[in-house]
């Protein structure tokens, strides 16, 4: 359950329930830094061992995955009505996946539902942050979610809302 801020009518999603939802997304967006440059990919992924696992060809986004490098990654959903959706962003390093142990476990899994070629390079995303949000269209969507128990919390205005600043709100 998460907590919805009623001024923006965004939904805090759970560590839980954003890695469910990870899980859940067939392509993500990788974000790298290339010759200098933010560049963002689509990517076939899986959740393993507590991280984001993708494959990868020779290139420039495989030289922008080099060990350590920074790296953010995210899946989202909006639904076909457009009242409301979700985002997930996870931001870490990666690290090139070099246990043969790990490899085989990996390779075990279904094949990406949208690459056509075996790729030989298997890269992790190990998390420093994972952070999730559901957006929902109008508080009369919020009040027909099916989300029983999520806490609604009242915009601050006034004085308290430029003393305390959008923090305020969890």
């Amino acid at each position: 359950m998460g907590t919805i801020d009623a001024r923006t009518n965004m939904e805090r999603l759970s560590r839980a329930e954003c890695w469910k939802l990870l899980e859940q997304a067939p392509v993500g967006r990788l974000a790298v830094i290339v010759d200098g440059v933010p560049v963002v990919y689509p990517v076939n992924h899986m959740v393993e061992w507590d991280a984001i696992v993708i494959r990868s060809d020779p290139g420039s986004k495989l030289a922008g995955l080099t060990e350590g490098a920074p790296v953010s990654f995210e899946v989202d959903d909006l639904e076909p009505d457009g009242r409301r959706g979700w985002s997930v962003l996870v931001k870490g390093r990666a690290r090139p996946m070099r246990d043969p142990a790990m490899v085989a476990l990996a390779e075990r899994r279904p094949p990406a539902i949208w690459t056509t070629n075996e790729k030989p390079h298997w890269i992790r995303i190990v998390p420093t942050q994972v952070t999730g949000r559901r957006i929902w269209r109008t508080a009369d969507d919020i009040a027909g979610r099916d989300r029983p128990g999520a806490v609604v919390l009242k915009p601050l205005v006034g004085p308290e809302w430029a003393e305390e600043g959008p923090t305020a709100t969890p």
